[in-house]
């Protein structure tokens, strides 16, 4: 499966999140980064289970990690994540809602 593109801003709230997310063995690995009130954020998340995957059953499952403390069984999505992050054309307007 593909990679998606995730990028929301919000101006009123000086909010915004710009993210790439892939799907392996059943879980949505995403890497994103970010700016909340003028502070940058960077992380991954891990998502599975029928809470977040549409039609899965296995149990539901969502874990936070920074960028250094990704486990290793991950590394490899979120180094590819990563670089395809930094190449990424990202919109220029003033509201984004979209993924």
């Amino acid at each position: 499966m593909g990679i998606t593109k995730i990028h929301r801003k919000y101006p009123s709230t000086k909010w915004e999140f710009r993210a790439l997310s892939k799907r392996v063995d059943g879980k949505d690995i995403i890497y994103g980064e970010g700016k909340d009130r003028g502070k940058s954020f960077k992380g991954v998340e891990v998502y599975s289970g029928k809470n977040y995957i549409v039609g899965s059953s296995a149990p539901s499952y969502s874990r936070r990690y920074s960028v250094s403390k990704v486990p290793k069984i991950y590394r490899k999505e979120v180094a590819e994540l990563k670089r395809k992050h930094n190449k990424t054309k990202w919109s220029k307007k003033k509201r984004v809602d979209s993924n």
